[in-house]
């Protein structure tokens, strides 16, 4: 194991409070089942812009804590979800707007395409129609 900065930060990363959950299997049911807004990051660990784009998701996740539920599914540990999902790059980030009436929503959701926080943050308040101002 390489033991310089950038492993040492990433190592210190996974110990932090974040809103990001991490699934597996479950994604159909916590995710797709779902009625609330998802945004989801389908990652591989050895991803180097996977491994720059963790920290700006995690400041995401916090800015749109209470609007929308962050995950992260590693494509390495659960390779049939993520093939299940269409993923053939990572990251690929995808917003699941939730269910509306009884079925379940398609695995493949709608592709956010950048990893710029302001750019990633505009589109998913365009596709969910938030209030770009909140109420005092």
């Amino acid at each position: 194991m390489w033991r310089n900065s950038d492993s040492i930060q990433r190592w210190v990363y996974n110990f932090l409070p974040t809103e990001v959950v991490s699934l597996g299997n479950d994604f159909h049911t916590t995710v797709l089942d779902s009625s609330e807004p998802w945004i989801v990051d389908f990652f591989a660990p050895w991803c180097g812009h996977c491994i720059q784009f963790a920290p700006i998701y995690d400041r995401i996740a916090k800015e749109l804590a209470g609007k929308v539920n962050f995950a992260k599914i590693d494509c390495d540990q659960w390779p049939g979800v993520c093939q299940g999902a269409q993923v053939r790059a990572y990251p690929t980030i995808r917003l699941y707007t939730g269910k509306t009436g009884w079925s379940r929503q398609g695995d493949q959701g709608i592709g956010i395409g950048t990893q710029h926080k302001e750019q990633f943050i505009q589109i998913v308040r365009q596709q969910l129609k938030l209030d770009e101002h909140d109420e005092l």
